[in-house]
């Protein structure tokens, strides 16, 4: 009977574009390249597929019967300005420059959460059974966003993933087309409260 009260009523396409996942997984491969190769080297190639993304869009009418459309862009994005992909780069390139005055680790996590935790979310909830009331978005997706986003997001900022994975999937469960601006800052806010409560509570209790 509970399971009941979770069952999926909302239409859900049980189509996506794989290609278009895996490169907003492979996201997570930014804050590896800050670590091996330098900021500046992670800075700059997130600035230069930005405005390449720009340039795109700004030649889209012209290219966009060509396959490469077909297999990265959805639908509704062939004749409007396709926000999602930008948004996308936008929080990466943001939490890199974050991170030479924030805590780096946190803000190499937040990527994560972003590339790993929303990515897995729509690659699992896309086959779940269980949603939230009257949203498309499932508890399956959601509980595999959350493990993805912890468990590789540990080895940036250690026990404080779990901050940043709970709330980065709990905004990624309610939020709508801004989710790749939402969840990363959510994460980031959430790992820096929890840093600053336990380092209060250190500090009162030493």
């Amino acid at each position: 009977m509970v399971l009941k009260n979770f069952a999926c009523t909302v239409p859900r396409s049980l189509s996506y574009l794989p290609l278009r996942k895996v490169i907003h997984l492979s996201g997570a491969l930014f804050p590896l390249m800050a670590v091996y190769f330098g900021k500046e080297i992670a800075v700059g190639i997130v600035t230069f597929l930005t405005f390449l993304f720009l340039g795109m869009e700004l030649i889209k009418p012209k290219i966009r019967s060509y396959s490469l459309f077909k297999i990265l862009w959805r639908k509704n994005e062939y004749n409007e300005f396709a926000s999602a992909p930008l948004l996308y780069l936008i929080s990466i390139l943001v939490l890199l420059l974050l991170s030479y005055r924030l805590d780096e680790g946190i803000c190499y996590a937040s990527i994560v959460v972003l590339a790993v935790g929303d990515g897995l979310a729509t690659i699992i909830g896309i086959h779940g059974k269980m949603c939230y009331g009257n949203s498309s978005k499932t508890i399956e997706g959601t509980a595999a966003g959350l493990l993805g986003a912890i468990l590789c997001g540990f080895p940036f900022a250690g026990p404080l993933s779990i901050a940043g994975g709970v709330a980065g999937m709990y905004v990624e469960a309610r939020s709508g087309s801004s989710d790749n601006l939402a969840v990363p800052f959510a994460a980031l806010l959430g790992m820096l409260v929890m840093k600053f409560l336990v380092n209060t509570y250190i500090s009162i209790t030493a």
